[in-house]
């Protein structure tokens, strides 16, 4: 869903179109048209990763407000409205001095605040290096792409309280958009499992209603041996 900048572009294989409201509506339809079937699609890389070459050494891509918003952003914004996006998959650049996996004025800001997004953000394939995972899970960048682990890839300070809620947000919105695709169609054929509270709690009401039963039974048996002996 990026921006055909230049002819020699090495992903323009990948996206659709020099134009923002072009590439908006048809990524959009694509993806309504794959929610319709369960299906979650990333709409990638956001953002501004219109240059292939040396895009996983720290490029820096720099533009205005009015050209981000109004070229580059556009058909995201027009996936997650019009289209119903829950997926993103963040990008390897950096915009300005901040890399597109950490930033919260685009994932968090913009994104979850100005569009309404709910949904999960991954990171392009992990790389390690300029690419962390404390300040992407900090930043709105909730996944990490990473098929071996290693590399960074893992969380570190999880015995830090703000690392703790950070993740928790983070597995939220992975979770929320799984939930609300064809991976849980049949919920119904799935075992509820209960949390330790929830054995608690229940073990609690169990008890009180058998209470409630034997003194019921007393109550019962008083009022018939009363009126008996009338």
């Amino acid at each position: 869903m990026n921006i055909h900048r230049s002819a020699f572009a090495g992903r323009n294989f990948e996206y659709y179109s020099e134009d923002p409201e072009l590439s908006g509506n048809m990524a959009a339809s694509a993806i309504a048209g794959a929610k319709s079937k369960g299906v979650y699609a990333y709409m990638k890389h956001f953002a501004m990763n219109d240059q292939e070459t040396n895009r996983m050494v720290g490029l820096m891509t720099w533009s205005n407000e009015q050209a981000i918003r109004e070229i580059y952003l556009k058909p995201f914004e027009m996936a997650v409205k019009d289209g119903g996006a829950t997926a993103v998959m963040s990008s390897f650049n950096f915009i300005g001095n901040r890399w597109a996996g950490a930033n919260k004025q685009l994932l968090q800001d913009v994104l979850r605040g100005e569009w309404g997004f709910r949904g999960l953000v991954e990171t392009d394939y992990f790389s390690g290096g300029f690419m962390k995972s404390n300040p992407a899970i900090a930043n709105g960048n909730d996944l990490m792409l990473s098929t071996t682990g290693t590399l960074g890839a893992k969380v570190d300070y999880t015995d830090n309280p703000t690392v703790v809620r950070q993740m928790r947000t983070a597995s939220k919105n992975i979770m929320y958009t799984v939930v609300n695709s064809g991976a849980y169609k049949n919920i119904k054929n799935v075992k509820s499992v209960k949390r330790p509270y929830q054995k608690t709690i229940t073990t609690y009401v169990v008890i009180a209603l058998v209470v409630v039963a034997i003194l019921q039974v007393l109550v019962v048996l008083l009022y018939r041996k009363r009126y008996a002996n009338k």
